[in-house]
């Protein structure tokens, strides 16, 4: 789809992603400030917790123009880029759910990955995501974690170190899942129905506030 192309829809684009999104935005957001952080921030607009609909074509020159999914987020702390997050992802034919951390820096990401008790807690919240997930038995795939762009464990940390795939994180932790995309889509469900898969990440979020902000 080229800009003429997309001008031509963009009515129906906004009436029936746009402006859902920025509701869903807003009630989701109520959801998760109660039941997961007070500090998780919403703002329901493109560039806030919407992304933009184009796509960024200085890593695909020759991709295409427009994105084919919705993104949205709600973070905790500043800047936002970098604060730990909880992300919604619609797709035509599934929709995915993660929680996550940038850092410009990778030595707080290690010296909690590689501290004993911090660490430990670390592995026992993403197995207890990935077993809930297993549970629903909806996910499309495994539960993906994804950032860990190191081949060698970094030093000092030796080889075998119990998170020693954890440490291999240069610039970001994402740990991310799909599902079919539900018949409550359509509808005003839709809010309880991700904010039951959001919510399950609460543990780890809190994790990734207290351990990395």
């Amino acid at each position: 789809m080229d800009v003429g192309e997309f001008a031509a829809v963009r009515g129906d684009w906004q009436a029936s992603l746009l402006d859902p999104a920025r509701d869903l935005v807003d009630d989701l957001g109520a959801c998760l400030t109660e039941q997961v952080s007070p500090g998780l921030v919403g703002d329901p607009k493109v560039n806030g917790s919407i992304a933009p609909i184009n796509a960024d074509l200085r890593f695909n020159p020759h991709g295409p123009r427009y994105k084919d999914h919705l993104l949205l987020r709600w973070w905790e702390g500043t800047p936002k880029k970098t604060a730990p997050t909880l992300f919604l992802r619609l797709d035509p034919g599934q929709i995915g759910f993660a929680a996550g951390v940038s850092f410009t820096s990778a030595s707080c990401w290690r010296a909690a990955v590689g501290d004993n008790r911090a660490g430990d807690e670390l592995r026992r919240l993403i197995d207890d995501v990935k077993q809930a997930v297993a549970d629903v038995k909806q996910a499309v795939a495994d539960v993906d974690i994804a950032g860990a762009d190191l081949k060698r464990v970094p030093k000092p940390f030796p080889s075998d170190h119990p998170n020693a795939d954890l440490l291999r994180h240069k610039a970001m932790f994402q740990l991310r899942w799909a599902e079919p995309l539900p018949a409550e889509v359509s509808t005003s469900d839709l809010t309880e129905f991700c904010a039951m898969r959001l919510v399950g990440l609460a543990g780890l979020h809190r994790w990734l506030v207290s351990e990395l902000t």
